[in-house]
């Protein structure tokens, strides 16, 4: 009796689901069953392929301003598949009876870096943001960890071309929302209206996925294989145009930083030669069919505002100046992520009527909001990354273009980090852990298998 019933029973579970489906479609909206399978096909996805995973939550940076509620912090679905990878992986690695981690030299400070984010929760006033930071920062180490017992240098390369094609999307993005007007400038240029904000909702950010981006387009554009090549060049061409968009100094002097570095590559300085060639014949034929463009005009006086700013005027100064104060009054594990805003108005630290997000400085954030054990992991980070970029130059000849575009996008970062602090965006934190492990593969050597 049972067998003859039994053929009937997927048929019964699946009506039974269906039936599910449709009043849980007609209780809430038709898009919420949708949003549940594509969840649970996402998070299917990152136990059996997380390296996939990884890949698509790049790809979808695009729909970084879409988010979902959790609690009292928001989530995009980049940030939601970014952490299901990592944490997949992980959980997949625990469950096959192995250890989700291997000792490696950036695995130590990146660590260190995760748990000076504890104390926060004992010390900010919001702690579920702080929760939400750890979770996710987690997620992100193991994302790495992944990369470093797992990932081959044509991983390096897969994931370098969907971080390039996922900046170029954004880039279009900010082009085609400002509608070809270019932004305007105020007084000597230290302040301008209508700049691209692409995916990211402020311009700064914007600037910081373009540039991490832009290295690793170039490199592929110029030698990748031949099908990734006018794609990643196309990219390239969008992601210049949104951070020329975004006027955002600090990224365009990161940029700028970018390309000196990769003039260290043969490919690029023939092809630098090439194109100054080129613009010289230009010239000498008396044609300049840049210099009189309103676009170059404004980027021009918008450059030309550094030395204004650097002369003491730009209010950054003062931030500056002060987040010492508070350091020295909290120097251990310091006042807790995101918890500058609160506190900074208790040392005079204010913008008008409001107050800053943060410190304006990588370093000065840190040391503020993690204290000295964060600042601590920060110097050890930068050092063991110079080794590790440095020995992957080394020993993997083959792909110096690759080991140069991710010198060249930690070099964009530590420029914009001088001025700015975009790492609230865990977009962009995400994707530095992702580009930490790749240094770690290049660093292997080019005939060396996964751990």
């Amino acid at each position: 009796m049972l067998r003859r019933i039994e053929p009937a029973g997927p048929i019964l579970a699946a009506a039974l689901l269906g039936v599910a489906v449709v009043q849980l479609a007609y209780q809430t909206s038709p898009i919420v069953p949708l949003a549940l399978a594509g969840g649970a096909a996402l998070l299917a996805l990152s136990v059996w392929r997380p390296m996939i995973a990884l890949y698509a939550a790049l790809a979808l940076a695009p729909l970084e301003l879409v988010s979902y509620q959790l609690g009292g912090a928001g989530v995009s679905p980049a940030e939601a598949v970014l952490a299901a990878s990592g944490g997949g992986w992980a959980a997949s690695r625990l469950a096959q009876g192995e250890m989700p981690f291997a000792p490696s030299p950036l695995g130590w400070p990146l660590g260190l870096m995760v748990l000076a984010l504890v104390p926060g929760i004992a010390t900010v006033t919001e702690p579920f943001t702080v929760i939400k930071v750890i979770v996710l920062w987690s997620a992100f180490f193991f994302v790495y960890q992944m990369l470093v017992l797992e990932g081959t240098p044509e991983t390096v390369r897969n994931l370098l071309f969907v971080l390039a094609g996922s900046a170029g999307v954004v880039g279009a993005i900010a082009v085609i929302s400002s509608g070809g007007a270019v932004p305007e400038l105020r007084g000597v240029g230290e302040a301008a209206s209508g700049r691209a904000r692409g995916s990211f909702g402020h311009p700064n950010t914007l600037a910081t996925f373009e540039a991490l981006a832009m290295p690793g387009a170039l490199a592929l554009g110029l030698k990748g294989p031949a099908l990734m090549r006018p794609i990643a060049l196309a990219a390239f061409g969008m992601i210049f145009a949104g951070l020329v968009l975004s006027l955002s100094r600090g990224g365009l002097l990161a940029v700028a930083g970018a390309l000196l570095m990769m003039l260290a590559w043969a490919p690029f300085r023939r092809t630098v030669l090439v194109a100054g060639a080129v613009i010289a014949i230009v010239a000498l034929a008396g044609a300049n069919p840049l210099g009189e463009t309103q676009e170059a005009q404004v980027l021009g006086q918008r450059l030309g505002s550094i030395t204004y700013s650097a002369g003491g005027v730009d209010p950054r100064f003062r931030v500056w100046e002060e987040t010492p104060r508070i350091i020295a009054d909290h120097p251990v594990v310091g006042i807790g992520q995101n918890a500058f805003p609160e506190v900074a108005p208790r040392y005079g630290i204010l913008l008008g009527n409001s107050t800053y997000e943060h410190a304006h400085n990588i370093a000065l954030t840190i040391a503020v909001e993690l204290g000295l054990v964060g600042l601590a992991a920060l110097v050890w980070l930068v050092v063991a990354l110079m080794r590790t970029l440095l020995r992957a130059y080394r020993v993997a000849p083959a792909h110096r273009g690759l080991v140069l575009a991710l010198a060249a996008a930690f070099v964009a970062l530590a420029l914009q980090g001088v001025v700015d602090y975009t790492l609230r965006s865990a977009v962009i934190v995400g994707v530095i852990f992702a580009l930490a492990g790749c240094s770690s593969v290049l660093a292997r050597g080019d005939d060396a298998a996964p751990a």
